[in-house]
């Protein structure tokens, strides 16, 4: 299965991920993921029944040498596969798509990174606070609690808005200045923070500065198409253009 059907198919459908969707698109939607689910259950049993040197292998057989024989169940191992196929998938995406867009329309900053690379990976902090790939994240109280002087009551059901804490003045001088050299653009909610801290943040990090060290290597011409229109994700949710049009 292509794991960018999902994905693909929502957009060009014009489904809205966090909305009142159509009976149809919601109908879509569940089949796409059902489809995904099935991926996943039959990669699984054929690691069950025949396990080799790999993470799924290791992961079904997790309870072996537990000793409280505390194992995880199939659908619990299904569950964990489909979230590690498909995490990151968009994120990652959008973080490379918003990162040309923005160090483009900002040619000195493209230029400054062709001159010297060890630029790029604040300049990826940068982009991550200044155009977040996941500008909004739902989450649940788990207890009473005060944020400022709200009050909040356990299963609150809250929408953090992730992109506009990116740019609050009280932490980020000139917030809505776009700067590389920011001397502390890592302090980004992008990835979440604590207990909910992204466990592919590394990983994220690491691809965003490949392609830019590359393509910056190669292509230091690269330049926005001229009069390019970019769309965007019918989602509340993650922000990235869909397609980002370049000459060199």
């Amino acid at each position: 299965m292509d794991l960018a059907r999902v994905k693909r198919g929502a957009h060009h459908r014009g489904t809205v991920l966090f909305g009142r969707a159509r009976e149809d698109e919601q109908v879509d939607a569940s089949s796409e993921l059902a489809s995904f689910w099935r991926y996943a259950a039959t990669l699984v049993q054929a690691k069950i029944e025949r396990p080799g040197d790999d993470f799924v292998s290791a992961l079904v057989q997790v309870g072996d040498a537990d000793s409280d024989g505390c194992a995880l169940s199939r659908e619990e191992a299904i569950t964990i596969m489909l979230q590690m196929l498909f995490a990151g998938h968009e994120t990652t995406t959008n973080l490379l798509g918003n990162s040309f867009r923005r160090l483009l329309e900002d040619r000195a900053s493209w230029e400054a990174l062709c001159r010297n690379p060890g630029l790029i990976p604040n300049a990826i902090e940068e982009v991550l606070r200044f155009e977040s790939p996941a500008i909004a994240w739902r989450q649940t109280t788990k207890e009473p609690v005060e944020i400022g002087e709200a009050r909040l009551p356990k299963a609150a059901k809250l929408l953090l808005l992730l992109g506009s804490a990116n740019r609050d003045p009280a932490v980020f001088p000139d917030p809505d200045c776009f700067d590389i050299r920011r001397p502390n653009a890592h302090e980004h909610l992008s990835f979440g923070a604590g207990v909910h801290n992204c466990l592919g943040a590394p990983l994220a990090r690491l691809e965003a500065r490949v392609v830019l060290e590359e393509v910056s290597r190669r292509l230091p011409s690269l330049r926005l198409a001229e009069n390019v229109k970019l769309s965007f994700p019918a989602s509340i949710s993650l922000r990235g253009p869909l397609s980002l049009a370049v000459a060199w």
